[in-house]
């Protein structure tokens, strides 16, 4: 008896040392440092002050002065982004793997191309739960002979929960998006590719406008409710070719997320019906929706019924937009610029409570690693910033107030081609919830970090408090 007790022994004594030698190997504890500390930081500071410096406070001008600028030319277009095959749905979370068993409403690329002189830019939305990586990297050869790579670019996605999936090989991409299918990366690249092409086939000189609107029960925090901000606001860029063909970049805070697991078909959601309605409207010739800053804003649940709560967001949504249009004055610019930052970061911090992450290894072999930036897309007085991430809407308000100081609209969006997760406010860090710890992967600080680099690529150094 006394022999077997001390194998037993001797197997716990092992089986203990192996658990501590695995939970050494996979775990560490959480760093805190604050991020202005970091050699990441200072890196990051480095990179910045590569890129170029903010143009000059931007004209606008009437017709008077239509000889005196180089004009801006804009085209647009649209390639339907159904494939030939079937694909899970991306979120595939509680759809187990299923592959899309028909069409809902249909899924879209969106393009529009900038011209002035020898320089032009791509602005690219599409229904998608975001732009993948793997797609991105695609554009570092694909269209180079048009003259165009990530560097001009901007990448943007509607963040339907109910498109195509299987575009990311790993881990939790499959979780997301289900069982990876090398051809699905091509295929929307290829679709990204024939929407630019043909919108610089379009493209006429063109004036530029902006408006933003206020809105009333159609999004909320869902984050934190009352205890947080709401970015409600409806931002609006019109543009007018001189042909008279009008059309439409809106961006908006709320998710875009009505339907669920309970549909198997392919849909753009509620940004998808609203984007039907405008065209049919008389008044927009193309319009186009890309995600806001859409963390921790969900859209307004004014029914549980999804057809009837996905009418209800696109309707109202679309009412704001057509009552709007009109009145928003439009402009010629006289520049357009496009600056594309590295987005440095600290080791990924992936929680699995208050006081452990698991190490930086196990991150990338779980959720892949892929290089990821900031960038901004400038249009005289206007600025799109692109995130990396689902871009927290109770961040925008500092960042916005900058802009305008400098007479600037600034629009931010979401998913951009690369993807770090959650991006929230500091003070919610400490909340074990959805997007605070499990899709909150780099760490204490990493929405006041992104808002300042943000703040940089709008303002001089000289301008921003440390």
């Amino acid at each position: 008896m006394k022999q077997i007790v001390k194998v037993f022994t001797s197997f716990l004594a092992i089986l203990f040392a192996l658990v501590l030698l695995l939970a050494f190997a996979c775990l560490k504890s959480l760093d805190k440092t604050p991020y202005q500390l970091t050699e990441f930081y200072k890196n990051e500071l480095a990179e910045l002050q590569r890129t170029p410096p903010p143009p000059p406070p931007p004209g606008i001008y009437g017709e008077d002065r239509l000889n005196a600028i180089d004009t801006v030319q804009v085209g647009w277009s649209r390639v339907n982004l159904l494939p030939p095959f079937t694909t899970p749905i991306a979120i595939d979370a509680k759809r187990g793997g299923k592959h899309f068993d028909g069409v809902h409403d249909s899924i879209y690329v969106r393009a529009f191309v900038f011209k002035q002189g020898n320089q032009k830019i791509a602005y690219v939305s599409a229904d998608l739960l975001i732009i993948p990586p793997t797609v991105t990297k695609l554009f570092d050869s694909l269209l180079v002979k048009a003259g165009y790579d990530t560097r001009n670019i901007f990448f943007t996605a509607t963040h339907t929960h109910t498109s195509i999936g299987a575009w990311h090989n790993s881990y939790v991409g499959e979780l997301f998006a289900g069982q990876y299918d090398a051809r699905v990366p091509q295929h929307i690249a290829d679709c990204i590719s024939k929407a630019i092409l043909q919108a610089e086939k379009n493209c006429q000189p063109a004036k530029i406008g902006y408006g933003e609107f206020p809105t009333s029960k159609l999004v909320f925090n869902r984050l934190v409710g009352d205890k947080g901000k709401v970015d409600s606001m409806l931002r609006v860029v019109k543009i007018e070719q001189d042909g008279g063909a009008k059309a439409a970049i809106i961006t908006f805070a709320a998710h875009c997320t009505v339907f669920h697991q309970h549909l198997m078909e392919l849909s753009g959601d509620w940004a998808g019906l609203m984007m039907t309605r405008l065209n049919k409207s008389g008044k927009i010739d193309f319009a186009s929706f890309s995600a806001g800053a859409v963390g921790s804003h969900g859209p307004y649940e004014a029914t549980k019924f999804q057809e009837d709560e996905a009418k209800y967001m696109a309707g109202h949504v679309g009412e704001v937009v057509e009552a709007n249009f009109d009145s928003i004055p439009v402009y010629r610019i006289t520049h357009i610029m496009m600056t594309y930052a590295p987005f440095l970061m600290r080791e990924p911090q992936w929680r699995i409570n208050s006081y452990f992450t698991i190490r930086p290894w196990l991150f990338k072999k779980l959720f892949g690693d892929e290089p990821v930036y900031i960038n901004k897309l400038q249009l005289g007085n206007i600025v799109f910033e692109g995130t990396p991430c689902d871009f927290s809407g109770e961040l925008v308000g500092p960042i916005d107030s900058l802009a305008k100081s400098k007479n600037l609209h600034l629009l931010v969006t979401s998913f951009n081609g690369g993807y770090i997760g959650y991006v929230t406010d500091t003070k919610w860090y400490d909340m074990n919830a959805y997007e605070t710890r499990t899709m909150g992967w780099f760490g204490l600080g990493n929405g006041d970090y992104m808002s300042e680099v943000m703040e940089r690529l709008i303002a001089p150094v000289g301008d921003i408090k440390n």
